[in-house]
């Protein structure tokens, strides 16, 4: 174990990767992630906060971490990366209901509103291809807030993931057939969704859990995890 002490990890609301049902915590790269620790022998404690309060603390705090980080050109300085974890593409999507928003490029789709949670990779993207905070883009601090103002008809886009956006739809009580996929996010500079280190975290943890985590994948558990969670947003 390590040390006296123990490493807290913050998590964010958001499925399938990481979020809370009914008080616990669970999701596709969480479960593997506390597969991790186990294998490591290191103590894990999880706690669930809004993305930038998360994305703060695991800067500020020495012995702790985040996940599901996308690791960006911005970021690879911030952190120890371990992973990569379960992440897929991104897309713009639109109700079903509004045939007259149909962007076919990205310098259509910033003709529409969008919403954002602060800090996170879709907020430093979207500014890049010309949304501008207070004219067509709303940031806001927790996903549902998005997915909320997006079925109210408030905003006219909102991103997913291919992986990720049934599921949180469906969790929200909202069918995937309600949803048009539209433009893909050309995310390049992301190397995919990652457990983000303090850096003052001892190296020794970080490689223990790098282990870990090679070790883990060669078993096949995270695609274990992945295809636990497809199975459940097809039901």
């Amino acid at each position: 174990m390590l040390a006296k002490e123990s490493v807290t990890i913050y998590t964010e609301h958001f499925p399938p990767y990481n979020f809370s049902n009914k008080g616990d915590l669970e999701g596709i790269n969480l479960k593997f992630v506390k597969a991790m620790c186990i294998d490591a022998k290191i103590k894990c404690n999880f706690e669930l906060l809004p993305w930038s309060r998360a994305f703060h603390l695991a800067q500020q705090q020495p012995l702790s971490g985040l996940v599901s980080t996308a690791r960006i050109t911005q970021r690879e300085k911030l952190f120890n990366w371990v992973g990569p974890l379960a992440s897929s593409r991104n897309f713009f999507y639109r109700l079903k209901s509004n045939e007259r928003i149909n962007p076919l490029d990205l310098p259509q789709v910033k003709e529409h509103s969008l919403c954002v949670v602060r800090n996170s990779i879709y907020e430093q993207f979207v500014e890049t291809i010309g949304f501008s905070d207070g004219k067509n883009l709303l940031k806001v601090s927790h996903s549902y807030e998005c997915l909320n103002l997006f079925f109210k008809n408030k905003i006219e886009l909102i991103i997913g993931s291919d992986l990720s956006f049934d599921y949180q739809l469906t969790q929200y009580g909202h069918p995937g057939r309600e949803v048009v996929k539209l433009v893909e996010l050309p995310l390049n500079d992301t190397l995919g969704n990652y457990l983000a280190l303090n850096k003052n975290i001892p190296i020794d943890v970080v490689e223990r859990l790098q282990s870990s985590y090679e070790k883990l994948i060669a078993q096949g558990k995270l695609d274990f995890f992945i295809e636990q969670y497809s199975n459940t947003n097809t039901k």
